[in-house]
């Protein structure tokens, strides 16, 4: 089985060796656990590598992303500039939408869209951050929500030659593994971050793997540590 290193200091020996290339991964956790770091590092180790990578970007501007990545010490205009990298805004294909009918048809088309750059481009890694928004709608039922999910999660591993990863919010204090209760069960993997206080008392950065299809895992829950250019460094089992 072909794999991908992840980026992430310490993380390919808990997953034995990287990630398994040509899937969609979910890395879930509350506000402010680093989920948009992670998947920035992840994009990193490929373009350090020479492949090409996607960001889609919902939440964020693709100038705040930049400057973000930069206060790490990541440069990240520079692949822009050669081509290696692209951002992409997707948030334009949903501020018109007014009707169920139109969120669909805005949805299929950004769908369209990510996978038609990642053909394009050649782009072996891609990070959606987060997936949420993309099918997230007040109007939807649960059905539709775990329907548009389930696509675009088979759509993704239809793209041979990319490996992506997806973020997906936790509720704060929240026991779930994902926002919708699904992301999980369809994604190949889950990746969970949280931020807890450990027996003194200290607020502390955890990682752990929760599922991955295809390679075995340590089912452990990892101290981590994000530092300036290094990005995340996974550290003792808590």
């Amino acid at each position: 089985m072909e794999r991908l290193n992840s980026g992430i200091e310490g993380l390919d020996k808990v997953i034995y060796g990287g990630f398994p290339s040509d899937r969609a991964y979910v890395i879930s956790g509350e506000p402010g656990t680093g989920k948009t770091i992670f998947s920035l590092q992840y994009l990193l180790a490929g373009l350090h590598k020479g492949q090409r990578a996607i960001y889609v970007s919902i939440d964020e501007k693709p100038a705040h992303v930049i400057l973000d990545a930069l206060s790490l010490g990541w440069d990240l205009q520079s692949f822009l500039d050669n081509g290696q990298l692209k951002i992409i805004d997707v948030t334009r294909y949903f501020s018109s939408a007014k009707t169920n009918d139109q969120d669909a048809v805005s949805l299929n088309r950004a769908i369209e869209d990510i996978l038609g750059f990642v053909k394009e481009s050649g782009a072996e890694r891609l990070a959606i951050d987060p997936i949420a928004p993309i099918i997230f709608n007040p109007r939807h039922d649960a059905q539709t929500m775990v329907s548009y999910i389930r696509s675009l999660v088979f759509e993704l591993e239809e793209c041979r030659g990319c490996t992506t990863l997806m973020t997906s919010y936790v509720p704060v204090g929240s026991q779930r593994l994902s926002l919708h209760g699904v992301e999980e069960y369809v994604a190949s993997g889950i990746i969970v971050l949280k931020l807890k206080q450990n027996d003194q008392g200290k607020n502390i950065r955890t990682v752990a793997v929760r599922k991955m299809r295809g390679t075995r895992i340590e089912l452990s829950e990892y101290n981590c540590e994000i530092l300036p250019e290094r990005g995340f460094v996974l550290r003792q089992p808590v």
